[in-house]
């Protein structure tokens, strides 16, 4: 439940999201944090591969609106 309502928040304010957030949605989803290369956090699952640049905890909407997406899309997928 309480992962659903972080989803939620992060689709109803993706400006407002810090990289904690982010990241436990991915891990939740499924991801791994696969290798961090200065600031961009690589994450993968057998289906796909995200890159997110974070600087000070902070994540730009535009990779957040990519976040929600990806996994919108993969929501008939098995996890």
């Amino acid at each position: 439940m309480r992962k659903r309502k972080l989803l939620e928040r992060l689709t109803n304010n993706p400006k407002g999201a810090t990289f904690d957030d982010v990241r436990r949605v991915l891990l939740h989803h499924g991801f791994k944090l696969e290798r961090v290369t200065g600031s961009h956090h690589i994450f993968s699952r057998p289906d796909a591969t995200f890159a997110i640049p974070v600087h000070a905890n902070r994540v730009k909407f535009v990779y957040v609106r990519q976040v929600i997406k990806l996994l919108e899309q993969s929501k008939g997928k098995p996890e």
